[in-house]
């Protein structure tokens, strides 16, 4: 990996030395990674693209909304272990206990997102009289 510091230096020496390998070593790095970030312009911070795409198919989709129900049912004090450990009784070669982690993660976000999040109507008091109203949205 070349750092930004890297790619600053070599666009300083690119003009000091003759050769593009000269300045290249002078930078620290190769004669190739020289090459790239002299002909792009931009710092390895610049050129990073995100990385967003799942590697893997989600092994949990099929059975996300048994889980996401017992997590409302529970109101999300059930722990990713109970969950699996129940998932591994109910289908038993479905999945693996290296997989655990996963369903934790998942879990995590979804108490995150949604443990706290309760149904309530918004009510006033009436200052004329004291009498509680209903806010009907």
């Amino acid at each position: 990996m070349v750092t930004d510091q890297q790619v600053r230096r070599l666009f300083a020496m690119q003009h000091e030395h003759e050769h593009l390998y000269q300045a290249s070593d002078a930078a620290g790095m190769s004669s190739k990674t020289a090459r790239k970030y002299l002909k792009s312009r931009q710092l390895p911070s610049q050129s990073r693209v995100e990385h967003i795409w799942k590697t893997r198919r989600d092994s949990f989709k099929e059975d996300w909304d048994w889980i996401e129900q017992h997590l409302k049912e529970s109101d999300g004090s059930l722990e990713g272990r109970e969950l699996f450990e129940a998932l591994q009784r109910l289908y038993p070669c479905k999945y693996q206990d290296g997989q655990l982690r996963t369903l934790q993660r998942r879990v995590k976000v979804w108490k995150a997102l949604y443990r706290h999040r309760k149904h309530f109507t918004p009510r006033t008091t009436c200052p004329a009289n004291g009498a509680v109203r209903t806010l009907q949205l």
